[in-house]
């Protein structure tokens, strides 16, 4: 019989994914500075930078994990997972 704590450990994270998979990435791009930390650290390519006028644009959010991974990153908070 399997580890009653890794059932209950995998039943968290199964939970967890299926929260996550309802999440979106939202942008404020008032809030972006530039800084193109998102782009550097998306796993997927989600981010393009516009160097002209010094905001990054989100391209492909169907393409989106919701890894968090810019949320985390942006020194201006302007990306949200929601």
């Amino acid at each position: 019989m399997a580890d009653p704590g890794l059932w209950e450990t995998l039943t968290e994270h199964l939970e967890l994914a299926r929260t996550l998979r309802r999440l979106e990435i939202s942008l404020d791009p008032e809030r972006c500075k530039g800084t193109w930390q998102c782009y550097e650290v998306c796993p997927v390519g989600c981010w393009t930078p516009d160097r002209t006028h010094r905001v990054v644009v989100l391209h492909d959010i169907d393409q989106c994990i919701a890894c968090g991974a810019c949320v985390l990153q942006c020194p201006e908070a302007a990306i949200e997972l929601r």
